[in-house]
C-alpha cells in the first residue's frame, strides 16, 4: 500500500511538473462593466498548498490571462486587489461558499472562466492607542467571526494598525481586537463587537487597550 501511494504521488508529482495550463477570460463588475486594470488571482481547489497562487490583472478591455500554470485541476478565479477593495477573506477565495470552478487537464489545457467581482469589501481603519497614556499601539491584531449560531470565524490578522482591514460586507460580523501586552478591547470581550457594513463603506474606529501587566 505505501509502495504504491508513494508511486502515484510520483506520478502526480512528475505530471504537474509538466503542466503548462491556461485560463483565461473576462471579468465583469457588479454594474456588468468590464473591470480594467483587477488583479485576480487563480486558485487550485482541494489542493493544500504553500507557495505563490498565479496572480495577473485585467486590461483595459476587462480581458484576463493565467498563463504557464504549474498544476493540473480544479480552480477558481477570483479578484485579490486591496487597493480596489477586494481581498480573498472578505470578497473571494475564502469567503467564496460555492466558487464558480474551471478544470485544466492535459487533455484540455485550456479553460475559460468569465468572472463576475462581487461586491467591493467595507473598509475599517482602527485607530489604536494605550488608554492609560493615549499613546498609539502600533500593532494590532483582529479576529473576524460571521455571526452565525455558533459564530464561524471569516479570518484572523496581524499587523501595523495603520492597515486598512477589507470586511466581508453586508453581513453581520463579530471582531476581538487585541495587541501584544494589552488586553482585549472592552467592547470586543465576550461574544465581540456586532459590525454590518454596507458594500464600500468606511468605519473610522477609535480603540483604546489597558496594558496587561
Amino acid at each position: 500500500m505505501g509502495l504504491l501511494l508513494s508511486v502515484a504521488v510520483s506520478a502526480r508529482q512528475s505530471a504537474d511538473q509538466h503542466a503548462n495550463g491556461t485560463i483565461y477570460g473576462v471579468a465583469i463588475d457588479q454594474n456588468g462593466q468590464l473591470a480594467k486594470r483587477i488583479g485576480l488571482v487563480a486558485c487550485p481547489l482541494g489542493v493544500p498548498l504553500a507557495t505563490v497562487l498565479p496572480n495577473t490583472r485585467t486590461n483595459d478591455a476587462g480581458e484576463y490571462r493565467f498563463e504557464h500554470i504549474s498544476w493540473w485541476g480544479r480552480y477558481t478565479v477570483y479578484a485579490e486587489d486591496e487597493e480596489a477593495g477586494y481581498s480573498s477573506f472578505s470578497t473571494g477565495g475564502y469567503s467564496q461558499a460555492q466558487p464558480r470552478e474551471v478544470e485544466i487537464t492535459p487533455a484540455r489545457p485550456e479553460a475559460e472562466v468569465r468572472v463576475t467581482l462581487p461586491p467591493k469589501a467595507a473598509l475599517l481603519r482602527v485607530h489604536l492607542t494605550n488608554e492609560r497614556t493615549g499613546a498609539p499601539v502600533p500593532t494590532l491584531s483582529i479576529k473576524v467571526l460571521h455571526d452565525t449560531n455558533p459564530p464561524s470565524l471569516a479570518f484572523s490578522m496581524g499587523g501595523s494598525s495603520t492597515k486598512t482591514v477589507l470586511l466581508p460586507p453586508d453581513t453581520n460580523l463579530l471582531i476581538h481586537i487585541t495587541s501584544d501586552g494589552f488586553r482585549e478591547w472592552k467592547q470586543s470581550v465576550g461574544k465581540g463587537k456586532l459590525l454590518h457594513l454596507t458594500s464600500d463603506s468606511q468605519l473610522n474606529l477609535d480603540v483604546e487597550l489597558e496594558p496587561s501587566d
